[in-house]
């Protein structure tokens, strides 16, 4: 391990410490543009969740393809996940429930495909 440099989180930014998660608040202007980069299923919680890994603003993020945006995505002819990489996803911000605390929070939709 000495010989090996171990890679420090910068201190002049936050951006080190925003986590790998996109949130609607790392969007400071809506509509915003996510390209698609991959889709993978993750097992979390004993649940299978939908996540594309995104590009916003010259960084990747995952991005939880929750229920809403899987229908849309249904809905405006995309078949399968893997037909998501490669595009651009146009999104806004919308208001939900978080079911932890029950307060309402922004959170992404997407709203066109690109």
């Amino acid at each position: 391990m000495a010989d090996e440099e171990i890679q420090q989180p910068r201190l002049d930014s936050w951006d080190d410490f925003a986590g790998d998660w996109i949130k609607a608040e790392f969007i400071p202007k809506v509509p915003a543009t996510l390209m698609c980069i991959s889709v993978t299923g993750l097992i979390m919680d004993d649940k299978t969740r939908l996540v594309a890994l995104v590009e916003y603003n010259e960084r990747q993020w995952k991005f939880d393809l929750n229920k809403t945006n899987q229908a849309f995505l249904r809905a405006n002819g995309i078949s399968a996940p893997s037909q998501i990489v490669g595009k651009q996803l146009i999104v806004e911000k919308t208001k939900v429930r978080n079911p932890s605390t029950n307060a309402q929070v922004d959170s992404l939709v997407i709203t066109s495909i690109k």
